[in-house]
């Protein structure tokens, strides 16, 4: 009897000692595991800032866009006198501008141009010269000297050298070997063709102008924000194509620079 007691108490004692042990296991929470932080995000290089096409300043007024789609130039509300006597006026910038070697022969062109087309190119210098008078009066040379300036100026832009002297030589060759009698017709068709050297020119500043603003708007601080913001509301051109002068306005009381008409020739 003493034995099954024994035996009994055993029993109990390892089946009280198994349900201890899963009772532990079942109850048991897992240790932490550490986990890394997540690395850093990698910096990633703005874009670079964009810059002016054709070496251009980076503030510069484009002139506007008029209702009828062209630009506000100097070009602008011509008649077809006006339009050889301003074809004259871009081949005499060009002789005097274009000075690289493939454009030499154009200072030789422009003289031979003066000459070949003389009789014609005076005939209408007299003609442009009494539509001044009938306008202005008295104070008329003083204002077309000083829209001659203008249209030097905005033949003489420098952003546009290199399409403009490419032009101009191949005009230029054009509009010596023309007889007299076709100088106006040529001077309607060919003036656009320089002026689009410009127009593209324009397109493609306000295209930066555009782009730039986005860039800053995204890429730059704060002071480059307000900087670009006074920049774009003061800028002015280094040499700006200037506007047409209306009819009565006031001009300057400076005389112009006289420039030259006639060049020596290059092989002298």
């Amino acid at each position: 009897m003493a034995r099954m007691a024994l035996s009994r108490a055993i029993l109990l004692a390892a089946t009280a000692g198994l349900t201890t042990l899963v009772a532990a296991c079942g109850g048991a929470k897992p240790a932490p595991v550490a986990v890394a932080p997540p690395p850093p995000p990698v910096p990633v290089a703005p874009p670079r800032m964009p810059t002016p096409p054709s070496n251009a300043v980076t503030a510069m007024a484009i002139p506007g866009l008029r209702a009828d789609g062209l630009r506000d130039t100097p070009m602008r509300d011509i008649d077809d006198n006006e339009k050889l006597w301003y074809f004259r006026a871009a081949f005499n910038v060009a002789a005097l501008n274009c000075q690289n070697a493939e454009h030499f022969r154009i200072a030789d062109d422009y003289n031979q141009f003066l000459k070949t087309h003389k009789r014609e190119l005076d005939r209408i210098n007299k003609v442009v010269e009494e539509k001044y008078r009938k306008r202005y009066g008295t104070g008329y040379a003083r204002i077309r000297d000083t829209e001659n300036t203008q249209v030097y100026n905005f033949f003489a832009f420098p952003p546009v050298k290199s399409d403009f002297c490419n032009a101009a030589l191949i005009l230029g060759q054009e509009a010596v070997a023309l007889p007299s009698k076709d100088l106006i017709a040529f001077s309607v068709r060919a003036l656009p063709t320089l002026e689009g050297v410009f127009d593209r020119f324009y397109a493609s500043y306000e295209s930066y102008q555009s782009d730039l603003q986005k860039w800053i708007a995204l890429y730059g601080s704060p002071e480059m924000r307000a900087a670009q913001a006074a920049q774009m509301g003061q800028a002015q051109p280094a040499i700006q194509p200037a506007l047409n002068t209306a009819p009565g306005a006031a001009t300057p009381a400076s005389n112009p620079p006289v420039l030259p008409t006639i060049l020596p020739s290059s092989g002298d």
